[in-house]
């Protein structure tokens, strides 16, 4: 069971180390066999026989920080900024969505008033208002043919699909 255990060690280590080239073996003083792609210093260490495939270096700039090519980000500052300003646009794609619905909800609102109003107008019965001297007046043919043309262009406004 041990040595299932120790190969399945070998190959997990192989797989995380993919890039090191060689894959050491040593056991230390306690017994216990360990292995790497770089033996501590005064220890007998053998090599393994599996080589792996070494990483083809990346150029960095002066600056000694990789910068991304235009694809993925590759440090950490990079992923930070990348995630801060994904998660920017989705406020800002919130917020928008929330007015927009909210203007609808308005403008849905305002046409079903309309709407209530000119059936009020239209069913026949005395309609009054409050003048700007703040008095109620009932309006008259005339006045209500006036309110009635003014709610039909708030309905064309409001209710237009």
């Amino acid at each position: 069971m041990r040595t299932r255990h120790s190969a399945l060690f070998v190959l997990t280590l192989v797989a995380l180390t993919a890039h090191a080239g060689q894959v050491f073996e040593w056991t230390d003083a306690s017994g216990k066999r360990h292995f790497s792609d770089t033996p501590p210093s005064g220890v007998d260490a053998k090599p393994t026989g599996i080589r792996t495939n070494a990483p083809t270096p990346t150029a960095q700039p002066a600056g000694g920080a990789a910068q991304s090519t235009g694809g993925a980000p590759t440090t950490w500052a990079e992923k930070n900024a990348d995630f801060a300003k994904r998660k920017a646009e989705q406020a800002e794609n919130t917020a928008k969505a929330n007015e927009e619905a909210e203007q609808a909800r308005r403008k849905k609102e305002a046409c079903e008033q309309a709407t209530a109003q000119l059936k009020m107008l239209e069913s026949g019965s005395r309609v009054q208002r409050i003048n700007n001297a703040g008095e109620r007046e009932v309006l008259d043919d005339a006045g209500r043919a006036e309110e009635i043309a003014r709610t039909r262009d708030v309905i064309k406004q409001a209710c237009d699909n």
